[in-house]
């Protein structure tokens, strides 16, 4: 089978391609042993990098632990307007003597007042969402589409129950249009 000239050409321009390729690309075997004869690098850790992180840990740690026990320890100041009232007259000239108020024994451990305090906070807002969520919850099962009334028609009533087949004709009429098509 003879080539034509057009033939010879590209079988001229690919065999130049295949020469360049073969001479610019790098050959299996050089590259393989370059690739097992390179030692591979253990990493180890830097001292002074595994210093450094065990110090920042610490100062986290520390700060943390700092912030959680270090509320101030006042104690809140009695009342002194409501312990001094003396007792109010009436119209009548009767002494009517103040209401006494009884004063809940106060934890003395800042801490419990604290836990007691976020407990008392976290119970509020768990109430207030699950409140919202009843609320939710309530329009949700309300809820009816805008368009419902738009899919509602007058022979609805017809539709609602198939007929039997044990039905007379004249019977079955009843589920027909009045008109014809």
């Amino acid at each position: 089978m003879e080539l034509s000239g057009e033939e010879k050409k590209l079988q001229a321009l690919f065999s130049e391609l295949k020469a360049v390729d073969e001479q610019t690309t790098p050959h299996f075997g050089a590259t393989w042993n370059r690739a097992q004869s390179l030692p591979r690098r253990v990493r180890r850790f830097n001292p002074a990098f595994v210093a450094a992180m065990m110090l920042l840990v610490f100062g986290v740690v520390a700060f943390a632990v700092w912030s959680r026990y270090s509320h101030p320890t006042s104690a809140p100041q009695p009342d002194v307007a409501k312990a001094t009232q003396s007792p109010a007259m009436t119209t009548t000239g009767e002494v009517r003597s103040a209401p006494i108020e009884t004063q809940e024994p106060k934890p003395k451990n800042p801490a419990i007042v604290h836990r007691n305090k976020a407990t008392s906070q976290r119970n509020a807002m768990l109430a207030a969402a699950n409140r919202k969520l009843q609320k939710d919850a309530k329009s949700i099962a309300n809820w009816t589409s805008p368009t419902s009334a738009l899919l509602e028609s007058p022979s609805d009533e017809i539709f609602s129950s198939l007929p039997e087949f044990n039905q007379s004709t004249t019977q079955l009429k009843s589920f027909l249009p009045s008109r014809s098509n």
